[in-house]
């Protein structure tokens, strides 16, 4: 079963974090909505690099939590980016 976003990368990202990633002010003016298909689709190759740097999300993650996310996120992109 192909990995789905809403089931499976979504709940990753809690609403501080989605709100801060949504915030010019705090991002320098780039906003991504983390909760968005769409935009985590289009910026794939940034996510993941900020999030395996722990750039992102604000105060990052555990690495456990960031090997978990990036087999999960490479898992949807392998899929074709199940909604």
């Amino acid at each position: 079963m192909a990995t789905s976003f809403a089931t499976t990368i979504k709940p990753y990202f809690s609403q501080s974090e989605r709100d801060a990633m949504m915030n010019p002010d705090h991002t320098g003016g780039f906003t991504i909505d983390l909760w968005s298909a769409s935009d985590m689709q289009t910026h794939f190759a940034l996510v993941k690099g900020q999030i395996d740097t722990e750039s992102m999300p604000p105060g990052g993650w555990p690495s456990d939590k960031i090997k978990a996310f990036d087999a999960d996120f490479e898992s949807w992109q392998a899929g074709g980016y199940q909604p």
